[in-house]
């Protein structure tokens, strides 16, 4: 290495040594402080607190209510499929009473029904 890369060298290293002990001493006088007991003790009680919310609602009749609310959604779930199963039937019927109406029409007129194709232009 050159000596200008060298000195750089030893200053970035001289640099990251003092970093290291400025964060350390700082860890030190937080510890000694009691901000990290705190701290510490902060996240239990939040941990402990989050636990016992948990375990009340589990034993709150919420799930149930849950539970029974999504049996009876399926159900009207079921029934709304049914209905709309009934009412494409109709429809379908419908449609095919519509065909079978003008298929009569056209039959009705000679030169003009759909297997003489002379009211249909030829194909391409």
């Amino acid at each position: 290495m050159t000596e200008k890369k060298e000195d750089l060298y030893e200053k970035l290293k001289r640099f990251a040594e003092k970093t290291e002990n400025l964060i350390d001493d700082q860890f030190e006088k937080l510890k000694k402080s009691g901000v990290i007991d705190d701290i510490e003790k902060a996240i239990d009680k939040t941990g402990d607190f989050i636990e016992n919310k948990i375990e009340e609602f589990k034993k709150s009749d919420i799930p149930d209510k849950v539970e029974e609310f999504v049996e009876k959604a399926e159900v009207k779930a079921g029934e709304v499929i049914k209905k709309a199963g009934d009412v494409g039937d109709k429809v379908s019927e419908k449609i095919e009473e519509v065909a079978d109406e003008i298929k009569n029409r056209f039959k009705k007129k000679p030169g003009k029904t759909p297997e003489n194709k002379t009211d249909f232009p030829e194909k391409i």
